[in-house]
């Protein structure tokens, strides 16, 4: 594959769901190492805890090992790995629901939100702040296109939503940022 075709996207062989349910280690590991950065960064952009998101990353790939034999090629590897991860935190969602008589508590913390990765502390703040002009879904649109290569059809796909609605909000999330970023209360002043 040359560097254009692999540019931000990424790539996971087919073939490798076939090994892995033959038990392949070997084929499970590849596919770990080369889907984990944008699974996790993806689950966090849910969970927005950290500790949801590992809990709901393990059995993602918990799920992928038993049912790697059902993934039906050709298609989006990558896609077919959210969507079960996608499912895995839905079903959480409905466990803690139960639990709680139906509903389900407010999310205190949303500075859990990743960006423990970004060694940077002003480059970190400004990140949660510039993350807080919009929505959690439009906020996951962008992670999985801009971060994970991902093409509109198959978020769409994932999030079970019309592929005009994917574009409409994807375009209407960017214009929010690249507005906010041009702020003044971005670049450090305060409005008097």
């Amino acid at each position: 594959m040359d560097a254009k075709e692999n540019k931000g996207r990424v790539i996971i062989p087919e073939e490798l769901f076939s090994r892995i349910s033959e038990g392949d280690n070997k084929a499970f590991e590849e596919l770990y190492y080369l889907s984990y950065k944008p699974l996790y960064a993806f689950l966090l952009s849910l969970t927005k805890n950290k500790d949801d998101a590992d809990d709901i990353m393990q059995d993602t790939y918990i799920k992928i090992r038993g049912a790697s034999h059902l993934y039906k090629g050709p298609g989006n590897p990558m896609a077919w790995i959210m969507k079960i991860a996608k499912n895995e935190y839905l079903m959480k969602q409905r466990q803690i629901s139960a639990r709680h008589g139906g509903y389900l508590d407010e999310i205190e913390n949303s500075d859990a939100l990743a960006f423990e990765n970004i060694n940077d502390a002003e480059n970190r703040m400004f990140l949660k702040e510039l993350f807080k002009n919009i929505s959690e879904e439009d906020r996951n649109i962008i992670i999985m296109h801009v971060s994970m290569g991902m093409k509109h059809k198959e978020i769409a796909d994932i999030l079970d939503a019309p592929v005009g609605t994917v574009l409409s909000r994807y375009h209407r999330a960017m214009k929010t940022l690249k507005k906010a970023m041009s702020s003044n209360k971005f670049e450090g002043k305060e409005e008097e």
